[in-house]
């Protein structure tokens, strides 16, 4: 009988609950038609013990998930891998979900359920040990990679699950709080400018965020949308020997989205208000508008938008530089100390009144 190696170390497993022996590992394999194994390699991505993410590794060729998170449904994998498929004809490795038997997905073991699917063996980013110039070199690949899987199927089988990015149509992880995070983190930024009395300041950010979320609302069903992967951290992202983009894992996170709204997320602002320093405000935000100018540039030179959608991307970036998670928990951290505190307010307040021409690209 083999044994069931833990390839995450810094992750514990569950204190409530027994992994499956060997045994009931080959009979859930057996339901998909797997005869055997000889190697099982387990890693834990569970968050806690509501939500039991176990995947086990089967001689590196698949690997059989077991969750007691029911988040996932029989119409989803097939959505999901019919989005896979057209990462396959684009020209990207992702692994697909395989089928039992009986042609289901699912299958039951105890509280938990279970499904399968292919492995890539190949190594992820996070662990390839890049270099920065290497680094931004992918990152650079990946965005254009998204770039020109939109140009190629936006309109193509669109799905209701919403990407998370989405703004106004939720996607499941925003349901619970009733908005999307971008708003639920403005929320947040105005409640504690106001709670630093900063009323004024929270009011004038409150009103242009009304504004552009206004403009948008009134256009956005009507711009081209995408189904994409939806998640493509360097976590998820799977490179070649010479560092190079060749795949994607982990499509928990696809979903539909407006494509220029893709564009500003991933188009980077480079705005250098994470550390615990006062900043030069206009020197900043300008670099910080003149890397995404760049960025969204070349996104544009490979997705083809029309009028409409530049001028709505516009205001998507704005959505961006001042409500996306990164740069509204750091304006919040820094508005906490008084060495940072004047100058984030200062840039706060250039990005409240900022002229939306300089967004333009």
């Amino acid at each position: 009988m083999g044994r069931i190696e833990e390839l995450n170390k810094t992750k514990a497993c569950s204190q409530t609950f027994d992994h499956p022996a060997w045994e009931e590992l080959l009979s859930l394999l057996g339901l998909y038609g797997v005869k055997g194994m000889e190697s099982v390699g387990l890693v834990d991505t569970s968050h806690d013990e509501a939500d039991i993410r176990w995947n086990y590794i089967i001689d590196k060729k698949f690997v059989l998930r077991l969750t007691n998170a029911p988040e996932m449904t029989e119409a989803r994998l097939h959505d999901m891998n019919r989005l896979i498929a057209r990462y396959a004809d684009f020209g990207l490795r992702c692994p697909a979900f395989l089928p039992g038997t009986d042609g289901l997905f699912f299958h039951g073991w105890g509280v938990f359920t279970a499904y399968l699917s292919e492995y890539a063996d190949l190594p992820l980013a996070d662990e390839a040990e890049l270099t920065e110039e290497e680094k931004d070199a992918l990152r650079q690949e990946v965005c254009l990679s998204i770039a020109g899987f939109m140009e190629r199927y936006r309109g193509v089988d669109l799905i209701p699950i919403m990407g998370m990015y989405s703004l106004f149509d939720l996607c499941p992880y925003d349901v619970v709080e009733g908005c999307d995070e971008k708003q639920w983190n403005m929320n947040n930024l105005t409640a504690a400018l106001r709670k630093i009395g900063e009323d004024g300041l929270a009011q004038e950010l409150i009103a242009k965020n009304e504004a552009v979320r206004a403009r948008l609302l009134a256009v956005y069903k009507d711009l081209p949308r995408c189904v994409t992967q939806g998640d493509e951290g360097f976590g998820n992202v799977l490179v070649s020997e010479d560092k190079h983009l060749v795949g994607l894992i982990d499509f928990n996170l696809a979903g539909t989205d407006v494509c220029v709204n893709l564009i500003a997320n991933n188009a980077d602002f480079d705005l250098d208000v994470m550390h615990d320093k006062p900043i030069e405000v206009e020197e900043t935000l300008e670099k910080a508008l003149a890397s995404y100018r760049k960025n969204a540039g070349m996104l544009l030179e490979v997705y083809h938008a029309t009028d409409a959608e530049r001028a709505a991307l516009r205001d998507y970036a704005w959505i961006v530089l001042a409500s996306q998670w990164p740069y509204a928990s750091a304006f919040e951290k820094r508005l906490d100390k008084e060495e940072t505190r004047p100058s984030i307010l200062a840039l706060l307040h250039e990005i409240a009144s900022l002229d939306m021409n300089r967004l333009a690209v």
